[in-house]
């Protein structure tokens, strides 16, 4: 148990990447390269600095991605096949690790295509989960005007006659991915959250996914701009 863990929590709290071989926007995403290091690497090494985790886990069915996996420290989950298909959603593939590993009492299940998580997001996140919160994930705030879908549209989140101006509106929170803390009491009623729900919220600049290269690009400028 790693010291940060020691102060708040003696729970059993893996942390885990979801990393299959196959990926249709960037062939090979999770190995993606950004600023010379894989993104499954660079998120391993937030996710040991974070020090919230018993263990932390790498579940793919690549031999390429197993073998990052342990350069960075992790251990390898053999998913099954059914898990990692592109129709085949995060929960399954939770719920297929949980079943191998029954002393598990939490999963935060961290995206290694958010590669500006920072450990003291997964550390607030964490605390919240020690403080009786069932389930916590990242949101990051957006201000969009939402319109229904259809041959005649309809606004969803505002009313034109009295447009809101972003300075007087607070937004609309908004998953991003980075990272879901669950307890596997709610993974077993097949739920990602539930319960007590929290929130993490993360800043709009460090809530960038990759999906695409155009993503990998973006990524890259922020990087070279912060050093």
């Amino acid at each position: 148990m790693t010291a940060w863990r020691d102060k708040n929590s003696k729970m059993h709290i893996t942390g885990l990447v979801l990393a299959r071989g196959g990926s249709k926007g960037i062939k090979n995403k999770n190995l993606a390269l950004l600023d010379n290091q894989p993104l499954l690497l660079r998120t391993l090494g937030i996710m040991h600095n974070a020090k919230c985790f018993s263990s932390i886990w790498v579940s793919t069915d690549s031999e390429k991605i197993a073998e990052c996996a342990r350069k960075g420290g992790a251990k390898v989950h053999w998913r099954a096949g059914f898990t990692a298909t592109d129709d085949a959603p995060s929960l399954v593939a939770v719920q297929e690790f949980v079943q191998y590993h029954p002393d598990i009492e939490v999963v935060c299940l961290v995206q290694c295509t958010s590669p500006f998580t920072k450990p003291c997001y997964l550390q607030w996140g964490l605390q919240k989960i020690v403080n009786g919160y069932d389930s916590v994930f990242s949101v990051t705030r957006k201000h969009y005007l939402r319109w229904a879908e259809g041959e005649e549209t309809f606004p969803q989140n505002f009313d034109p006659r009295q447009r809101p101006s972003r300075q007087n509106w607070a937004g609309e929170l908004c998953e991003n991915g980075m990272f879901y803390y669950t307890r596997v009491g709610l993974l077993k009623q097949g739920l990602l959250q539930g319960g007590r729900c929290g929130y993490i919220e993360i800043p709009p600049e460090n809530s960038i996914d990759i999906d695409t290269p155009l993503d990998l690009i973006i990524a890259e400028q922020l990087v070279n701009k912060q050093t």
